[in-house]
């Protein structure tokens, strides 16, 4: 097994280098040097990537078809229950390979082209996240720290993923 001190959060493996699920807290001035509008500690979790490749700021969701509890795949539900969100991709990951992505603090995800600073978050097709709509609360990811641009930008949130 690795050690999450030593390894860096964007490296990939194509091997179970920490057990799934593991959780790392990055502390909030290594967070901050690695981008300089990430504020805060974030945490980490450890996946392996069953499905497409990951990209940053795709939203990543359990793997529906056998609900493997680490197990992600990119998120193409608009609005799905945050308890089926693992996390937003902090950086490539290939299918069939491991990583880590964030499951909570500062990070960039993939806006939906009209999402406003301040506004609470969930997921949208295309692993995208987007505006929270009416009577979507069990699908909160967290909120925009800035305005999203176009559909596929990334832009700044802060999110909190049970």
């Amino acid at each position: 097994m690795g050690t999450v001190k030593t390894d860096a959060l964007s490296t990939t493996y194509t091997s179970e280098a920490y057990a799934l699920g593991t959780e790392y807290v990055q502390p909030a001035d290594e967070n901050l040097a690695a981008n300089s509008t990430h504020y805060g500690p974030k945490t980490w979790v450890f996946v392996y990537n069953d499905g497409t490749a990951f990209a940053e700021g795709d939203v990543i969701s359990i793997d529906t078809s056998d609900y493997a509890p680490f197990h992600g795949i990119l998120c193409t539900a608009a609005a799905r229950s945050a308890g089926l969100i693992l996390g937003i991709a902090g950086h490539a990951i290939a299918a069939g390979s491991y990583g880590w992505i964030v499951k909570k603090g500062v990070c960039e995800a993939k806006g939906g082209g009209s999402v406003n600073q301040g506004d609470v978050i969930v997921s949208h097709t295309s692993n995208q996240v987007r505006t929270m709509g009416s009577a979507e609360e069990v699908a909160i990811l967290g909120v925009a720290l800035h305005d999203d641009g176009s559909a596929g930008d990334l832009f700044t949130v802060k999110i909190d993923i049970p």
